[in-house]
């Protein structure tokens, strides 16, 4: 009996190493190239800035045991915006931040975004597109990654502004689903209810935030939350009051 053709093999390896990348970077992998999706158009990120709860998700190994999900796009003073991932431990309701800085990874107008991950062991960017969004209850995201022409891995989220978004909003973010023939069976729900959190173990640092960021380029070691609230307290601190002056008339009395 003859074997396979050669090229038949050399598109199993890819797939498999395409699944190994996948489950390192926690992906649902596919078969031949991305699909040919595109973003919401005029898309208007001071609107999307805020707090969003994940409400569905592909299944990712980095939130296994978690909930209460979130993510906050926040823009600072020197004009960049930071985004913020929050995972809640679903057994011992300790809080994990995964933080990193959004780049426009597209046209200008549309909804396509880079972020650059920093709070991992090393550096991560991932592109997300904005499917489609209403600004105030609720966006579709969604990531491919293409493994040549015979592979690729998606990640997609349903994200709302409430932690338990009313049953409109969850249909309208399945129509949008159902308009892209994204299917619906590897959607995961996430747990968005006792969201109560604890403070974790050691303390958060956040690398993306300018007090930590002007510290390293001082030379400043930051190792404890003391330290951080410390530099907090100087870097935002205010002069001595002006002495308040003396009335006269009743310096003299």
């Amino acid at each position: 009996m003859s074997g396979a053709p050669g090229w038949a093999w050399r598109a199993v390896g890819v797939l498999a190493l395409a699944c190994l990348v996948t489950v390192v970077q926690t992906q649902i992998p596919g078969f031949g190239t991305c699909p040919d999706y595109s973003p919401i158009l005029r898309f208007n990120r001071t609107r999307f800035l805020g707090t969003w709860y994940e409400i569905e998700r592909y299944f990712t190994v980095t939130e296994v045991a978690t909930k209460c999900v979130s993510v906050t796009y926040e823009q600072r003073a020197d004009g960049k915006i930071y985004v913020r991932n929050a995972y809640t431990n679903r057994f011992n309701g300790v809080e994990r931040i995964i933080s990193g800085v959004m780049d426009k990874g597209g046209k200008s107008k549309e909804g396509r975004y880079q972020i650059e991950y920093t709070s991992f062991p090393y550096n991560y960017n991932a592109t997300v597109m904005v499917l489609d969004t209403d600004y105030d209850s609720f966006a579709v995201l969604y990531s491919c990654s293409s493994f040549g022409p015979v592979g690729h891995a998606v990640s997609a989220w349903m994200m709302a502004r409430e932690r338990l978004p009313a049953g409109p909003v969850l249909q309208r973010a399945y129509g949008v689903l159902d308009k892209y023939k994204i299917s619906r069976t590897f959607f995961i729900r996430t747990q968005q209810e006792d969201c109560v959190t604890l403070p974790p173990p050691e303390p958060a640092i956040d690398p993306t935030e300018p007090s930590t960021q002007a510290a390293r380029n001082e030379g400043v070691i930051v190792q404890s939350e003391e330290d951080l609230q410390q530099l907090r307290s100087d870097i935002f601190a205010v002069g001595p009051k002006p002495p308040v002056p003396v009335d006269p008339v009743l310096e003299d009395h």
